[in-house]
């Protein structure tokens, strides 16, 4: 296949030269970057493709996905509206399901969540057992932070009235210490981790079909590069079958998790290869990943002024909305008393997490932690502080959402280097949207972090939230929420920054800078073509991975 010259509206992101006319890729790479009579003769006998008003940009990086697990439970059954809006309808759903399975395998559902079901609760496991009593159930959260499993599956996995509460997670309990079927954090880990075996074993080639699926689907999205940040042993060796195919079809970064599940800590995967190992054709290993705090319920610590401004907004937008869902979700988080307000569920303490920070380094690992609280992510400093020199030695280290990061923080993460991944399209979740304001900490304040010289990685958490890009990008410089609400509007970014984060800032953080994230001749062709970047109705229409069109 020869060079091929893209004419348009070129935003190199390439600070030395930032726009053009064309730009000439051959042989998988960039070649020249610049007027378009000046490229036709350079490089004369290349396919021109004309994109008219269209924008050519750097293609998109999503530094914080979830391929393979999203892979394996997707083949299940999906527990949304409008099939799904209560518990009896929920039931019903688990009941036919079941009627279409086998006896003697585990039965699994997915993206249930508790705020969409009319009752406003999660079911117990005596309502799971009556749609399922026969065999094990697992039914993941919509966030991938809590579980529901029924008797069958709690037997399985060792849980029932003596097993204690698990560091960093709990089992939900009724009368007398009897689990009721709610699974938090670490509490969810047992059951996991059987359930996924089980799929794997049944399901493989549809766990492999699916991820080839899910690749073809990222591509049409402008996407091509992607770091999936939780990959245990298994699912990394279903990985490796995938790029034995050649079915990696966006160059993949795998960050590997314990065998346990993607929140225990992971001390047997630092006995595998290290951040930076290639892995498999389109797939290397990426940074050791880290869970510091749950996912609604993240690790906050507030002032009293803090949550009594928050409590104030919290009842003025109950009112507002005629909901009690903004109630819910402030109680959801089970605040506790003290000289400040804490709330949320901290999976490290303080020398806990300093100590597999330490061992992560030690062996090689980037190290990239999970941390939404202001709560967890000063744990998560510390420890990056005290892994000393050694802690870059890997890659960039990461804080993953850093949501609630105040000013302190952000200073702290600029002078550690400390890098964070966000996800600005989680502004416009339903939840987000019952969620009041707390003084001083604005929810993914990318204004803040990026003034402070903190590099910033635009991810989406896929499957939490969509994997569009350009929402993510819409988010971070319109900052409205579901109800159309401006949030924090002094948190905006430029469309610029939104766009560095997708591309040229994400390869840095990923490591990968000298090879892609910016047109500049000599880096890989990663290309998409979006029209109305400007026009508030932006659509990817072209990709272009490594030069080839998926």
């Amino acid at each position: 296949m020869g060079a091929t010259l893209l004419v348009g509206q070129i935003r190199t992101l390439d600070p030395a030269c930032p726009t053009a006319e064309a730009v000439a890729f051959d042989a998988g790479r960039i070649v020249a970057v610049g007027p378009r009579a000046e490229l036709e003769a350079r490089v004369s006998g290349a396919e021109v493709i004309d994109v008219g008003e269209a924008t050519v940009l750097p293609g998109f990086i999503d530094a914080h996905h979830h391929v393979a697990i999203s892979a394996l439970y997707d083949g299940a059954l999906r527990l949304v509206p409008p099939k799904v809006t209560d518990i009896a309808s929920l039931q019903a759903a688990l009941a036919e399901a079941r009627e279409g399975s086998s006896a003697d395998r585990w039965l699994v559902g997915t993206h249930w969540d508790e705020t969409l079901l009319r009752e406003r609760r999660p079911p117990t496991r005596q309502e799971l057992d009556a749609a399922v009593p026969d065999r094990p159930l697992f039914l993941l959260h919509h966030t991938c932070h809590r579980a529901l499993g029924n008797s069958k599956a709690l037997e399985l996995a060792g849980v029932d009235r003596h097993t204690p509460e698990p560091s960093g997670g709990v089992i939900s309990r009724g009368p007398g210490g009897v689990p009721d079927g709610l699974l938090v954090e670490r509490g969810m880990a047992p059951v996991e981790q059987l359930a996924r075996a089980d799929r794997l074993g049944v399901d493989e080639h549809g766990v492999l079909v699916r991820m080839a699926a899910h690749y073809r689907a990222v591509a049409r999205a402008g996407i091509t590069r992607l770091c999936d940040t939780a990959v245990p042993r298994d699912l990394l060796g279903t990985f490796r079958a995938l790029a034995a195919r050649g079915d990696v079809l966006v160059p993949t970064h795998a960050c590997p998790v314990s065998i346990r599940g993607w929140l225990p800590e992971p001390v047997d995967a630092l006995e595998g290869e290290p951040t930076g190992e290639e892995a498999g054709p389109n797939l290397w290993i990426g940074a050791v990943k880290l869970v510091f705090d749950g996912a609604p319920g993240c690790s906050m610590c507030l002032t009293w002024g803090q949550s009594l401004v928050a409590l104030a907004r919290t009842l003025a937008l109950t009112a507002r909305q005629r909901s009690l869902d903004p109630l819910r979700t402030a109680l959801s988080i089970a605040p506790r008393w003290g000289l400040d307000v804490r709330s949320g569920i901290a999976l490290y303490q303080p020398q806990e997490g300093e100590r597999i920070v330490r061992l992560a380094v030690e062996r090689g690992f980037a190290v990239a932690s999970h941390a939404l609280g202001n709560a967890a992510i000063e744990v998560a400093l510390r420890a990056y502080a005290a892994a000393g020199r050694r802690l870059h030695d890997g890659g960039v280290a990461r804080l993953e959402h850093a949501a609630f990061s105040d000013p302190g923080a952000a200073r702290r993460m600029a002078d550690l280097g400390v890098a964070a991944g966000v996800q600005p399209a989680m502004l416009e979740m339903h939840m987000a949207a019952s969620a009041a304001r707390i003084p001083g900490l604005p929810f993914f304040p990318l204004r803040r972090l990026r003034d402070a010289g903190v590099r910033l990685a635009g991810s989406s958490d896929y499957p939490v939230h969509t994997f569009d890009p350009l929402a993510g990008i819409r988010a971070a410089i319109a900052r409205k929420n579901a109800r159309g609400d401006v949030v924090d509007p002094e948190q905006r970014i430029s469309l610029d920054e939104a766009l560095a984060m997708y591309t040229r800032d994400a390869a840095e953080v990923l490591n990968v800078g000298h090879e892609t994230g910016t047109l500049t001749p000599g880096k890989r062709a990663d290309l998409v073509v979006v029209e109305g970047l400007t026009d508030g109705e932006p659509r990817v229409v072209r990709t272009f991975v490594g030069g080839l069109a998926p």
